[in-house]
């Protein structure tokens, strides 16, 4: 059995590899970010001190909220979107495999024209679920993060206004 490299396997996958490499990047950059910003250490006294400044304390916790979550949502976003983009180069391998075989009937429909679309529909769907994969279990981790870092910043904030009347 013959071996595939990265470099055929990218090859095989057509431009629409460069979308799902993006999509990736860009799922890694979202990763490196809420691992940084999402820490109790910097969201709960900054969304704490900006609630209990506000003349409307729970609009600005719905707004802090909002903001957390929606951070977190690019990667569902990313997750979902990465396999419409392997299915796409799927349906595109599928039609140039049987396209070539249409337009090569004299020549007894060659298995190389066959096996080039083929490979194109398998490495953008392997490629598309390899980006959404990681993607959903990322936003899953994040949600559960954000959602614990929302209870912490409300308890704070029911704590301050506690303290106040007393």
């Amino acid at each position: 059995m013959n071996d595939i490299t990265f470099e055929q396997a990218w090859n095989y996958g057509g431009p629409l590899m460069w979308v799902l490499a993006l999509f990736s990047v860009w799922a890694l950059a979202l990763v490196i970010y809420l691992w940084y910003s999402q820490r109790a250490g910097i969201v709960v006294p900054e969304a704490v001190s900006r609630i209990c400044a506000s003349k409307d304390p729970e609009s600005e916790g719905g707004r802090v909220a909002d903001r957390l979550m929606s951070q977190v949502e690019w990667l569902a976003d990313l997750g979902a979107i990465a396999p419409l983009v392997g299915l796409l180069g799927t349906v595109l391998g599928m039609f140039q495999a049987f396209g070539g075989i249409a337009s090569d009937v004299s020549a007894g429909a060659k298995p190389m024209v066959l096996a080039q679309g083929v490979s194109q529909a398998i490495v953008t769907t392997i490629f598309g679920l390899v980006v959404a994969i990681p993607s959903l279990l990322a936003y899953a981790f994040f949600r559960r993060r954000a959602q614990r870092r929302i209870a912490e910043v409300e308890e704070r904030v029911v704590e301050h206004f506690a303290s106040q009347t007393v």
